[in-house]
């Protein structure tokens, strides 16, 4: 049996082992910082996942670009910006849909796309394409960058 002594020792350990465990499950799950890193991990994983899963975008760059062109020249951004690396499709969408509401419609953009030009350079063009428009002073007025994502589908990363 217990005496009174013995009761209140193991009454204090005990409510030492459920402050201590209080403690550390804050530390593990409530703590700002942790529950940051576990929201970063778990938002990495997720565009991973949708890495593997990509299917938007065509065998060749023209055919990624023109893909682009058509959801833009049909007003869906949504679609549009499927063409983009998974983790560009937010800030792409934003912009997308500034330009829409500044001009009221893509006619400009879309008139602007359709006159690039692919060019060749020191890059290796079975990973990246560029395609640029030359001002009339020779000075590269706009350009879009284009690369091969991991299930070999042009994707573009750049705009």
């Amino acid at each position: 049996m217990l005496n009174h002594t013995s009761k209140k020792f193991l009454l204090g350990f005990l409510g030492i082992l459920v402050i201590t465990l209080l403690v550390w499950s804050w530390g593990a799950y409530f703590n700002p910082e942790v529950r940051e890193k576990r929201a970063d991990i778990k938002y990495f994983e997720n565009i991973e996942e949708e890495y593997r899963n990509d299917t938007y975008g065509g065998a060749t760059p023209e055919e990624t670009l023109q893909l682009f062109i058509t959801a833009l020249e049909a007003e869906d951004i949504e679609l549009a910006s499927k063409y983009f690396l998974p983790d560009e499709r937010e800030k792409t969408i934003e912009l997308l849909k500034n330009e829409f509401n500044v001009n009221n419609n893509f006619e400009h953009v879309v008139s602007g796309l359709s006159k690039l030009k692919r060019t060749t350079g020191n890059h290796d063009q079975n990973k990246e394409a560029f395609f640029i428009i030359v001002g009339l002073d020779n000075i590269v007025a706009n350009q879009v960058v284009l690369k091969k994502n991991q299930n070999n589908i042009w994707k573009i990363t750049d705009l």
